[in-house]
């Protein structure tokens, strides 16, 4: 299990080291890391290289109620998503680098469609994106402004 840290005197979560780790995973291995919302504790994959971020949640068949992917980028942006090559329906949680929640998407379904599959795009900018399975979002009271505990 990997784990993010949180500074203390700033409370923004930080990366010790991750990206330097990523030559030495093995390319069909994820990281893992403990991501809790409101009390409630997932275990994340970690998606850090382009080709984990790329193919993302598509490498499953299902998610538990307990599992997330956390995409973790180097510098904070406007990070789009989309449902390409997905087989099942999710949540998608955008997360500013202080960890607090700044935009989620509900119940996104799969695309049937490569030219007709949108992508989703926050209105401000995120450090951290977290799949989790569909209505997880409403079954934890989650919204924008929650803090996520990134540990």
């Amino acid at each position: 299990m990997y784990l993010l840290h949180r500074q203390q005197e700033q409370k923004r979560p930080i990366i010790i080291q991750i990206f330097s780790e990523i030559e030495n995973v093995p390319k069909d291995r994820y990281l893992q890391s403990n991501v809790t919302i409101d009390g409630f504790s997932l275990t994340a994959d970690l998606a850090l290289s382009s080709k984990q971020k790329e193919k993302g949640l598509s490498v499953k068949e299902k998610l538990k109620e307990n599992e997330a992917m956390l995409f973790v980028f180097e510098k904070p942006g406007k990070h789009s998503f989309w449902m390409k090559d997905m087989k099942f329906p999710i949540d998608i949680i955008w997360l500013d680098s202080n960890g607090k929640i700044v935009h989620i998407e509900e119940n996104l379904e799969p695309c049937s469609l490569v030219f007709a599959c949108p992508s989703y795009t926050p209105n401000t900018d995120s450090q951290y994106v977290l799949e989790t399975v569909a209505g997880f979002i409403p079954r934890h009271n989650v919204s924008v402004g929650t803090d996520v505990d990134l540990n």
